[in-house]
C-alpha cells in the first residue's frame, strides 16, 4: 500500500453580506494510504479523452476533518487538483474516491 501526503481543499458557503451567499475555500495538509490506484479515459466526442481517476484514498481523521468532511471537495494527487466524488467515514479513516480534474 502506498502512502499519501498532500493538500485538500474544503469549500463552504458564507454570506458575506444579506442575501449574499459566496464560497470560501481552507486548504489542509493531510495524511493516508493509496487503496486502489485506478483511472479511466471517457471519450465524448473530443480530440483527446477525459481521464478520470477511481483512486480510493484512506486518511487519517482528525477533529477538523470529521467535524467537517462535507466540504472536502477536492484532494492534490501527481501535481493536480482532483476532485472527490465518495466519502465514507470509517474511523478512525475517512476514505475517499477522486474523480475528474477539480474546476472549481
Amino acid at each position: 500500500m502506498a502512502k499519501y501526503a498532500g493538500l485538500a481543499g474544503y469549500v463552504t458557503e458564507e454570506e458575506t453580506s444579506p442575501g449574499v451567499w459566496s464560497a470560501t475555500e481552507s486548504i489542509r495538509s493531510v495524511q493516508g494510504d493509496v487503496l486502489r490506484s485506478a483511472s479511466m479515459f471517457q471519450a465524448s466526442g473530443k480530440v483527446n479523452s477525459d481521464i478520470t481517476l477511481q483512486h480510493r484514498i484512506s486518511l487519517v481523521g482528525d477533529s477538523y476533518l470529521y467535524e467537517r468532511f462535507y466540504d472536502l471537495k477536492w484532494l492534490e494527487y501527481a501535481g493536480a487538483k482532483w476532485e472527490i466524488t465518495y466519502i465514507e467515514v470509517s474511523r478512525p479513516r475517512v476514505i475517499v474516491t477522486l474523480g475528474g480534474i477539480y474546476r472549481g
